[in-house]
């Protein structure tokens, strides 16, 4: 997946979590303003992270506030993630 998919991806989740229909998801959008609360917009992001095939550092979660944090806090993962997954397969890992 590319930065490119990231708008459609999150029109999907915002239908999935909410079940609306957000029309355009403008970046100017506030996520509040969109009847999306926390809990939501957390749900939001797994999906996306899912759909995506990325991980959102914890510590950028705080700072979404519009459509347009959460597209660019997406888009910042995605490469970072591309190029780990193809450097280094991932195995499991022994828990004690």
């Amino acid at each position: 997946m590319t930065p490119s998919d990231i708008p459609q991806v999150l029109h999907r989740a915002y239908q999935q979590v909410t079940q609306r229909d957000p029309g355009t998801l403008d970046r100017d959008a506030d996520i509040r303003a969109l009847g999306v609360d926390s809990v939501q917009l957390l749900e939001m992001i797994v999906i996306a992270e899912t759909e995506l095939g990325l991980r959102v550092p914890d510590a950028a979660l705080g700072s979404v506030e519009t459509i347009g944090d959460l597209y660019d806090m997406l888009g910042q993962a995605l490469p970072q993630t591309q190029t780990q997954g193809q450097a280094l397969p991932q195995t499991p890992t022994a828990v004690r």
